[in-house]
């Protein structure tokens, strides 16, 4: 408290002397009035000639040439011909005269400065000094990335004018705007003017036009706008506003303070012609220091100039100075001219750790005003380097803050690009910046506090620290639950043999077309509005069916006025109801064409007709994920899946049991015993299925089987996968429950899957007896199927909904894990072992997973075996049954066997159909089709009568007397689509056989080489794929997080298939392997994740089962066109093919709602 006494005397006594000083003028000079030259801090003897004039001049020559001054010449009025005229007629050279303030720049010779000061008119005399930069290194921290990443908004549309030493756009971060050395209508510099030769030199600025005479400038305009393109360690050094545009004012430093006046005069002059509109200047400049402090009251011309570019609508933003602020003292009343102005943001600068700089120049003014405005991180800051191309360089001082603060001021005007420099700082600055005090600072920068009574402003942070998400958010009122998008794209053309993207071409006969998320919030009195560049908004037509602005349009308007071929940048905002709130902005930069769109366009780049085939695919599956992103997550049931049930356990001991380890509560470094029990099982299923799907079939490849006959033996091995279904129904509705619901079929099944196993290994010659390895492993199929079928029942038992996602991807990816295990790991052994000595292998890991289910009940209080002790009841939530009404019947046919329609025989014979199908693809090989059908007959006559009047087309249409649990489920629309999703989930399997053929036998790797690349970095990429598609699932929504990775896993496909000439290359190759794995796991845990929404969880192993079976026989009915595939296309097409399935899955997910289910049905359990 005393040092802060003795501080505040110290700044009281510094302020009491200027006012006495002050206060003595005006005893002498009564009759002054409030002007400025009246009160000029830098003319305190009130001759009209400027204190540090007359100081300079007795120096000699160390400011001026011998027997001349440079000087402005103040007026009382606007400077007219007769001033500028009776100038030179005393022989005194005019350099300049101001348009926006009253000032001539002349070079005067020294004997005549006291005759001029004396003219009438002529109010100061001032010199015309220099200006430096304002420099004393902090990549920023200041939350702008959550300005990008929370609403995409990236300064576009906005020029920021740099009043400083230059630009040098030869810097890739500076060059243009999507730094593509191919595109030449996106530069970044859009402007070029050299204040001392008074000449645009370029606009727009290609490559190496704009210059910058030092190395200030470039730097400065890096932070406030580079593309972070260039030598970059780490994170690239993007600056604050990547998409906004630069305008090179270069004013500084070879000349004086005239040409900085002249380059903010242009600036004023040019705002609304540049394109895209100056909407912002900075300048990092100040005063030129002398061997003494200079007051500073905000009356120099340099201070007015910067006032006058704010009244005339542009934000300006100024360094505060570097004159060692902390200085016990002597910090205070330490800003320079300019950042003494009134109307500009004067900013700080921060360090990294966010306390004050030390060399941060503090307040208060001259006249006693608060300075600065506001504080930005200003040290340690690495931008591009002037002269280097590439290169970046770290620099620290209040130069590097106020480019900072341009940026977010960007950032600011492209969310509302009608704010006004006055709400700007009064507004946005004044009330919304987070406030600091300095005494809670670093004890260097608290060392001296200017402020006495301020608090907010004061003297040292002004207002405080900027915030430019919260910046953003009110000035752009926006609302986060709402968005705007553009249907705009970007158009591709071949520039020097590159396809490179480039600015779309808009006609002045358009419709603009766009979609929105309203997300059920009232738009009265609002809607969506659309913006040209700087002109007003106009208001588009809403074009949905359901009147929620989902689409809209806009035709060009008629009283639109732009040039022929000018970039502009088009802004659309939602608006609600009465303007309260609002989407963010969303900006896209189109080339306006002042003509009639021609009648049509026809597609470009498509000569290849096997990629034309393919492209209706293509824009149909994306258009399908533009459709599912712009609903709401929730679909019509406000919920994606219902909360979670709440059945309770209970035991006839609570005292025993509660210590118990339990899937229900036991917990393991804090993982639920229920996940790690889940994911184990899953692991084992995984091993022996990597051994079988990588290394055996890599090893029958090596060996010169087709792909052909490869498939086929995968489709036997893998038959009862399709069936597991079957298993269902008997895991459902058998148990054992004093062991647990599902607990004693899992123990079963995995002992199942270790005899199987250990038979194989004891067959001598395996690999040689490929129909009986094929019959064994198909054995072994039906124990680990069954254990699947138990896992997944348990799965849905303990699981709540807010879990699936998340576990099913703990799941998978330790499913995939296994499969790496049991692919290369076991693989790199097959060599020396043999597939017998490599089955031999597994064992001991599938006794080891069995231990976790036989040691840890399924809930508190079962017997661990028979011969236990032990009991647990469910005593399951009583919930009333959702009442249905039932369907009007159509066209009904009286028969025998029960009432059918049209509808409920659909059914029933597309079950027959699909029997048929199953068979052809079996056992048509060697029965011949004719038998098939016959059977198929068969097959369809007994359905028909044992089941009667209770078919399952029947109960589907509520034409049974009884109708079962499954059909239920599956009547809804939810689940059946589900089905069709599971077909087709990995029919695009048939690629596995035909890429082992192409690499192996075509191309030439040798089998160990491709199992290391599928059996390992391809399944580990599948292992991230599967857990991170699981957690963003849960996040975003498993519909719009598989539509989305659908047509990834597609598109990655297909470029293995446009990649034909790189075929040969193993490095490019091995990254296209490993990466459609990657999004194909992620697609496939959202879509899990999406069954297990629309699965009823009373038939929750029987339902989910189905779809794990139909997701198997998918890949089991592409394994088997895997041959035709061979033999009717070449490797290009069909890998082609296999895209493409996985684009339809983004095409059929629009169709499912995922709460369906649970809405109609409930939660019973």
């Amino acid at each position: 408290m005393q040092r802060r006494a003795i501080i505040a005397g110290i700044v009281t006594f510094l302020l009491l002397s200027t006012g006495f000083v002050n206060l003595s003028a005006e005893e002498n000079t009564p009759n002054y009035e409030s002007n400025w030259w009246d009160v000029y801090s830098r003319d305190k003897n009130h001759d009209g000639i400027s204190d540090l004039l007359i100081w300079k001049l007795a120096q000699g020559e160390e400011f001026f040439n011998a027997d001349e001054a440079r000087v402005f010449v103040r007026y009382d009025h606007h400077p007219t011909d007769y001033d500028v005229q009776r100038l030179e007629d005393a022989g005194i050279e005019v350099t300049f005269r101001a348009q926006f303030i009253d000032l001539i720049g002349t070079t005067m010779p020294r004997d005549m400065i006291s005759e001029v000061a004396g003219w009438d008119g002529v109010v100061m005399l001032d010199d015309i000094g220099r200006a430096e930069p304002d420099m004393a290194d902090a990549v920023p921290a200041m939350g702008v990335d959550n300005v990008w990443l929370n609403h995409g908004i990236y300064g576009e549309g906005i020029s920021i004018a740099i009043v400083d030493t230059g630009v040098d756009n030869a810097h890739v971060g500076l060059d243009d705007m999507d730094d593509n050395q191919f595109t030449f209508d996106d530069m970044k510099v859009v402007a070029y003017y050299d204040a001392v030769q008074d000449a645009v030199i370029c606009s727009p600025c290609l490559p190496g036009e704009s210059i910058d005479s030092g190395t200030h400038g470039t730097h400065v305009a890096g932070i406030a706008a580079g593309t972070g393109a260039g030598d970059n360690t780490g994170t690239p050094h993007i600056g604050v506003a990547p998409k906004a545009n630069l305008v090179n004012v270069l004013a500084c430093c070879d000349g004086d303070i005239e040409d900085i006046i002249r380059g903010v005069e242009w600036t004023i002059e040019n705002q609304n012609v540049v394109i895209p509109n100056i909407r912002v200047m900075t300048s990092s400049l100040g005063e030129q220091q002398v061997e003494f402090h200079i007051d500073n009251d905000g009356s120099s011309a340099w201070s007015q100039i910067v006032d006058a570019a704010v009244e005339s609508g542009l934000v300006v933003t100024l360094s505060a100075g570097n004159e060692f602020g902390s200085a016990t003292g002597a910090g205070c009343n330490t800003i320079d001219s300019p950042g003494d102005s009134r109307l500009p943001i004067t900013v700080a600068s921060l360090d990294k750790d966010l306390s004050l700089a030390i060399y941060s120049s503090r307040g208060y003014t001259s006249d006693g005003r608060v300075k600065p405005d506001v504080a930005a991180i200003g040290s340690n800051i690495m931008a591009p380097n002037q002269g280097t191309g590439t290169g970046y360089t770290s620099k620290s001082g209040t130069s590097m803050a106020t480019p900072l603060m341009a940026g977010i001021v960007a950032l600011t005007l492209e969310a509302n690009p009608d704010l006004t420099p006055a709400e700007v700082k009064d507004t946005l600055v004044a009330g919304y910046s987070i406030e600091r005090e300095i005494l809670n600072d670093d004890p260097d920068a608290a060392s001296n506090n200017c402020s006495i009574l301020e608090t907010r402003p004061d003297n040292e942070y002004g207002y405080g620290q900027a915030d430019p998400l919260v910046f953003v958010e009110i000035a752009g009122k926006i609302d986060p639950d709402v968005s705007v998008n553009w249907t705009l794209e970007y158009d591709m053309e071949e520039i020097n043999g590159t396809m490179v993207p480039v600015k779309p071409k808009i006609y002045k006969n358009e419709i603009l077309k766009g979609t929105a998320v309203t997300a059920n919030k009232p738009t009265s009195g609002g809607g969506i509005e659309i913006k040209f560049g700087a002109s007003e908004w106009y208001s588009a037509t809403d074009t949905s069916s359901q009147g929620n602005w989902a689409t809209w349009e806009l035709p060009i308007p008629s009283d639109l006025v732009i040039e022929n071929n000018q970039t502009i940048t088009l802004s659309a905002r939602l608006v609600l109801e009465n303007g309260e709130s609002m989407s963010a902005v969303s900006s896209f930069s189109v080339v306006y064409l002042n003509e009639n769109k021609p009648s049509s366009l026809l597609l470009e780049g498509l000569t290849d007709l096997a990629g034309g085939i393919f492209l209706p695919v293509i824009l149909l599956s994306m258009a399908a994920t533009g459709y599912i992103f712009t609903q709401k997550r929730r679909s019509e049931s406000n919920v994606e899946v219902e909360e979670a049930g709440d059945d309770e356990f209970v035991w006839e001991d609570e005292g025993d049991a509660a210590g118990q380890p339990n899937l229900m509560t036991t917990m393991f470094a804090g993982m639920s015993a229920k996940a790690i029990t889940l994911c184990s099982l899953y692991v084992a299923q995984g091993i022996p299925s990597g051994f079988i799907s990588y290394t055996l079939i890599a090893y029958l490849a090596q060996q010169g089987f087709t792909a052909a006959e490869i498939g086929n033996m995968l489709f036997w091995v893998y038959l009862p996968w399709v069936f597991k279904f079957l298993w269902g129904p008997f895991v459902d509705n058998y148990h054992y429950l004093p062991m647990g619901r599902r607990r004693p079929w899992i123990l079963g099944a995995q002992a199942g899957m270790v005899i199987t196993v250990v038979i194989i290994a004891l067959v001598p010659g395996i690999e040689s007896k490929i129909a009986l390895l094929t019959g064994l492993l198909f054995f072994h199929n039906c124990f680990a199927s069954l254990q699947d079928v138990a896992v997944d029942g348990l799965a849905v038992d303990v699981l709540s909904p807010e879990e699936f996602g998340k576990i099913n991807g703990f799941m998978f990816g330790a499913k995939r894990f296994g499969t790496m295990v049991g692919g290369a790991g076991i693989g790199y052994f097959i060599g020396s072992l043999g597939i017998a000595g490599g089955l031999f292998l597994t064992v001991p890991m599938l006794l080891l997973i069995m231990c976790l289910p036989a040691f840890i009940r399924e809930r508190p209080g079962e017997k661990l075996f028979p011969w236990g002790e032990g009991k647990a009841v469910i005593k399951a939530k009583v919930e009333p049954k959702p009442t249905k009404t039932k369907k009007n019947v159509a066209k009904e046919i009286s028969w025998d066997m029960g009432t059918h329609t049209p509808q409920s025989l659909g059914v029933d014979f597309g079950i027959i159909i699909a029997l048929d199908l199953f068979l052809l693809l079996t056992i048509g090989d060697f029965a011949g089709s004719m038998w098939v059908h016959l059977l198929t007959l068969g097959c369809g006559a007994a359905y028909f009568f044992f089941l009667r009047n209770n078919t399952v087309g029947q109960q589907a249409f509520d034409l049974a007397p009884v109708k079962s649990d499954i059909v239920k489920a599956l009547s809804l629309r939810a689940p059946l689509i589900g089905m069709l999703l599971a077909m087709l989930t990995y029919f695009w399997e048939f690629l596995i056989p035909v890429l082992n053929v192409l690499f192996i036998q075509q191309l030439g790797w040798s089998d160990a080489e491709y199992i290391a690349v599928t059996g390992g970095w391809a399944v580990t990429a599948g292992i991230a794929g599967t857990i991170i598609g699981g957690l963003i699932a849960d996040k975003f929504g498993a519909r719009r997080i598989a539509s989305l990775f659908a047509i990834l896993t597609g598109l990655s496909i297909f470029t293995i298939a446009l990649a034909e000439d790189l075929w040969q290359n193993k490095k490019v190759m091995t990254w296209l392997i490993v990466v459609y794995p990657f999004f194909g796991a992620a697609m496939g845990i959202s879509l899990i994740s999406l069954f297990m929404n629309v699965t009823w969880p009373k038939v929750g192993a029987t339902q989910f089962t189905l779809y794990m079976a139909l997701l198997n026989f998918g890949a089991l009915f592409g394994l088997k066109m895997a041959g035709y595939f061979e033999e009717n296309f070449t490797y290009t097409t069909t890998i082609m093919i296999g895209g493409t399935c996985q684009l339809l899955i983004a095409f059929v997910l629009p169709f499912i709602d995922p709460g369906q289910t649970r809405r109609e049905l409930g939660n019973e359990f």
